[in-house]
């Protein structure tokens, strides 16, 4: 995994007006360098989780700012994000703009997202952390994956739900031999990032996490990707035409 990076958030920074955390756009000094982030005060497990998540997300390929840890002026540490400094980037919300919609089923980046959320059990994938560049879509903000309490074992919506395989169903159109490839798609993907532990290991998350962190987090994500591919294969349920999210 890619050494995370360390610095300091200047002071100067200004609120970004969406997110219930609250996040600002500011400067971090990173290696003697200037950079424009995103950053948020969260707490350790779910500035732990950001972490973890955006540093695996991005490891497998999918499209995540790249994720910074920044002390403020108060000695306080904060979860940031490079800032992608796309002018015309804007917030989406997946069930509510047919035409977002529509991009997002032609999106080819969509099943791998969808898997993703599905492994890390991720409950808040809406309008605030799913962006649109006017090309395609980056996926932001994991504080609130793997929710506190849950078993690894816990396929059901008591947690999470998980919008962008809602979107992948929907795609298909009842059509289950489009169901069968898409499912087949998803189980494939399951299998390659299942061999890569290397990745998901206590050892492999950036050091600055806290160890009783590093090992419960690493434990529900090695759990879970044993039963992955499976459990994505019957939620889509390319047999019987529809998506099952209470069994």
């Amino acid at each position: 995994m890619a050494r995370l990076k360390i610095g300091r958030l200047l002071p100067g920074f200004r609120s970004v007006g969406i997110g219930s955390r609250r996040p600002v756009r500011g400067t971090a000094l990173i290696n003697n360098e200037e950079f424009t982030v995103i950053a948020k005060s969260i707490p350790d497990r779910e500035l732990a989780i950001e972490l973890v998540c955006s540093c695996i997300g991005r490891e497998i390929g999918l499209p995540i700012p790249e994720p910074v840890l920044l002390l403020n002026a108060d000695g306080k540490w904060h979860f940031g994000s490079i800032d992608l400094g796309h002018p015309n980037l804007q917030q989406v919300a997946v069930c509510d703009d047919i035409a977002i919609i529509a991009k997002l089923e032609r999106w080819p980046g969509l099943v791998k997202a969808a898997c993703f959320d599905e492994w890390i059990a991720n409950p808040d994938r809406g309008g605030e952390n799913l962006l649109f560049d006017g090309n395609g879509f980056i996926l932001i903000d994991h504080g609130l994956a793997i929710p506190q309490g849950m078993s690894s074992s816990d396929w059901t919506d008591d947690y999470y739900s998980n919008q962008l395989l809602d979107v992948v169903n929907g795609g298909c159109r009842g059509s289950s031999i489009e169901k069968t490839a898409r499912a087949q798609e998803m189980m494939e993907w399951s299998t390659n990032v299942g061999g890569f532990s290397s990745i998901y290991g206590p050892d492999a998350f950036p050091e600055y996490i806290e160890p009783k962190y590093r090992e419960t987090l690493s434990d529900f994500l090695t759990a879970r990707i044993e039963s992955l591919s499976s459990e994505l294969y019957r939620k889509l349920n390319p047999e019987q035409g529809a998506l099952n999210l209470n069994d």
